[in-house]
């Protein structure tokens, strides 16, 4: 089976050329998703090419040589016989750039995503991957193309640590808040805020035109780093006891056996066997499900109450890079792409 990933890079679309660093950009998601899944569908045998316009601005094109062909699209280059085309971040000019004839999958990252009417008839499919997606686009897209697969992490890199933690005995916890650096998002604030007051160790990473007023405002009370390289992210996670995120950070951490506060666009408190689902709707964003800031300290203990194989469970049966790609027939032995 030969698939083509084709994304537009060029100035960071998802996020409007936000997150610039050192000429290339970083994304709090996309990145994650493209390198597990192209990472796993090679090893299922599949032939990945991987299609990039703006190959430049694009971080993870030499890391992913290691399972895909890496090809810039401005140089029109031959891709060969394709019998899938995943489409992520379209731009009309990459869409026409495309091989004709192999059924389209365009996948949606953002759920209030716009796509040209010509994008529209191009692709067979739209992808959405929660179903707060699946709903605002129903009134965007034909329903008839669109589909609703949750996406998932790599869990042969992201694995259990070795560390033996007592994490209902710790009184101080060393605690991960990964997340945008956006200076309009409220909820960011707040949650560091009330994270201040909860007598953690308490590390910061993410990146935005925030990070300088956080570095000013509370440089001495915490660690602020701007960047991990999404590919290295699995090495650094072993380093704490509980990670606040939202989105994949969350299940990266659950894979890792860590217990997660779910903290994005709005807080959502513990992410916990009795209410994932209702997380996973709305990309363990928050949204719609407004936990009290007040209770995070009761919420940090309950969290690390789970055990560490329970977090892992949460990650392998809701956020699994495998169950996505068997939804969608690549590189099952007899079984066709799903748009066919």
């Amino acid at each position: 089976m030969n698939v083509l990933y084709a994304v537009s890079a060029r100035g960071n679309p998802l996020y409007r050329g936000k997150f610039g660093l050192h000429g290339r950009y970083q994304t709090y998601g996309q990145h994650s998703f493209i390198y597990d899944l192209i990472a796993a569908t090679s090893r299922r045998g599949v032939h990945v090419t991987l299609l990039v316009e703006g190959l430049s601005e694009f971080p993870l094109a030499e890391p992913l040589k290691e399972y895909s062909r890496v090809l810039e699209m401005d140089e029109r280059p031959q891709v060969g016989p394709i019998d899938l085309i995943l489409l992520d971040e379209p731009t009309d000019k990459l869409v026409a750039s495309l091989p004709a004839g192999s059924p389209i999958i365009c996948i949606i990252h953002r759920k209030t995503s716009v796509y040209s009417q010509e994008i529209q008839d191009g692709c067979d499919q739209f992808l959405c991957m929660t179903e707060a997606a699946l709903e605002y686009q129903s009134t965007k897209i034909p329903p008839s193309k669109l589909m609703m697969v949750h996406h998932g992490i790599d869990l042969q890199r992201f694995r259990l640590t070795n560390e033996t933690r007592v994490q209902s005995r710790k009184t101080q916890p060393d605690l991960l808040f990964y997340t945008r650096l956006d200076r309009e998002e409220g909820t960011m604030w707040r949650v560091l805020e009330q994270l201040l007051r909860c007598d953690v160790r308490l590390t910061m990473l993410g990146d935005g035109d925030a990070f300088w007023k956080i570095s000013d405002q509370y440089g001495r009370d915490l660690t602020l780093i701007n960047h991990i390289p999404c590919h290295s992210i699995h090495n650094f996670l072993h380093h704490f006891d509980i990670v606040a995120s939202a989105g994949r950070g969350v299940l990266e951490a659950l894979a890792c056996g860590l217990p997660a506060l779910c903290a994005g666009y709005e807080y959502g408190g513990p992410v916990l066997p009795n209410n994932i689902r209702r997380h996973m709707e709305v990309n363990m964003t928050g949204w719609r499900m407004a936990a009290d800031l007040a209770g995070m300290r009761q919420d940090i203990d309950m969290a690390m109450s789970l055990e560490r194989d329970t977090c892992r469970l949460m990650a392998s049966e809701h956020g699994s890079v495998e169950t996505f790609l068997d939804k969608l027939g690549i590189g099952e032995t007899g079984v066709s792409p799903v748009v066919v």
